[in-house]
């Protein structure tokens, strides 16, 4: 263990054993402090979209497809809520572009099929992943055809 780590270890201790209630107070008062902050903060804007000549190749549109898909959502990805949905609907039409540029991208349809499985259309969903896996597998590659199979496994 490092030395940092058995010092500050120990200055927590004594603290808590010299006035555990004062400690208690003010974790609780640290942790309320955090909250109003969170309560507080204005909320975070949309990300604005780039502007049409900085997406010129197909893998520049699925990648910023992607990084819509997950925007504003503080690391929390719940398929099932509202603003998850709101994303992939916005994400969809960059995966779709970096298709109409390279029909051999694996990436782009890989993104239109979780697109469009959380907005709930599975069978198109599951038909762009399983596209996505063959040409991962003509390219050669194979972990990320094996990445495709777990998400098939898990959206069933």
């Amino acid at each position: 263990m490092p030395f940092w780590n058995r010092r500050e270890m120990l200055l927590t201790s004594l603290i808590v054993i010299s006035n555990p209630i004062g400690y208690v107070f003010g974790m609780f008062l640290l942790g309320a402090l955090g909250g109003i902050y969170l309560l507080l903060a204005p909320p975070k804007k949309d990300i604005e979209p780039p502007k049409p000549e900085q997406l010129k190749t197909a893998i520049d549109n699925a990648k910023w497809g992607y990084q819509v898909m997950e925007a504003d959502l503080l690391g929390i990805r719940d398929s099932r809520s509202e603003r998850y949905k709101a994303n992939c609907r916005k994400a969809l039409p960059y995966f779709k572009k970096a298709i109409s540029l390279d029909s051999n991208l694996g990436l782009a349809y890989q993104g239109q099929g979780m697109s469009l499985i959380c907005q709930n259309s599975y069978l198109s969903g599951r038909q762009s992943l399983k596209h996505a896996k063959s040409l991962y597998l003509q390219q050669g590659k194979n972990r990320d055809a094996k990445e495709i199979d777990l998400i098939l496994k898990l959206k069933k």
